[in-house]
């Protein structure tokens, strides 16, 4: 379980396929601390389990499924991810309660950017719209965010200078797909009223 407060941004450092899916070593500081084999770890929303821990990286394991509904079929050497560590008991939830369990992925197709600050413009797949409510939790990318428009086709995050400057969505262009994960009571919520029906 997570917050989606970014700690850090890592980069990748290298990345070995196989035929399960492939294993990454992320170069990082801060979430280092700490940081044991086993723990799980967020990675741009992803949760993943530490496999290996070294001075400035560690490393994790992605099967093919988890490749194929993430943005992670996209990662290579040197691209930069949101990490943060699992919450433990004494942890200040800054965010919501984020699992690390990626619904899908969805494209972002304008960027308004202010001053310091700058407003995220993403489309609104089938998957997701009814789950979209203005001024509602949504997780990307791992980052906990606030549905700041609700529009027909598209949805619109705004996010403040601190975001931007300790989020890799400093480096995120238009056409960049993220990782999307529901609050997780808005699912259980429409599950329940789908079976009430």
């Amino acid at each position: 379980m997570f917050t989606g407060i970014v700690e850090e941004v890592g980069e990748i450092v290298d990345l070995n396929k196989n035929q399960d899916g492939f294993k990454i070593s992320v170069k990082a500081h801060t979430i280092l601390d700490g940081l044991n084999i086993n723990d799980s770890i967020s990675c741009s929303g992803v949760c993943l389990t530490v496999i290996e821990v070294g001075n400035d990286t560690f490393n994790v394991q992605l099967v093919n499924e988890t490749i194929k509904r993430t943005s992670a079929k996209s990662w290579t050497p040197k691209t930069k991810i949101n990490l943060e560590r699992s919450l433990l008991p004494t942890t200040r939830l800054g965010g919501h309660f984020v699992q690390g369990h990626v619904d899908t992925t969805i494209k972002l197709i304008n960027i308004e950017r202010q001053k310091d600050s700058a407003e995220f413009t993403f489309e609104k797949i089938n998957d997701i719209a009814d789950y979209i409510v203005e001024k509602g939790s949504i997780c990307l990318d791992g980052i906990s965010l606030t549905i700041a428009k609700n529009n027909k086709n598209n949805f619109k995050i705004a996010l403040i200078p601190h975001t931007l400057d300790v989020t890799n969505w400093k480096y995120i262009v238009i056409g960049d797909m993220v990782n999307v994960e529901i609050d997780m009571m808005a699912k259980y919520i429409k599950n329940f009223m789908d079976l009430r029906q």
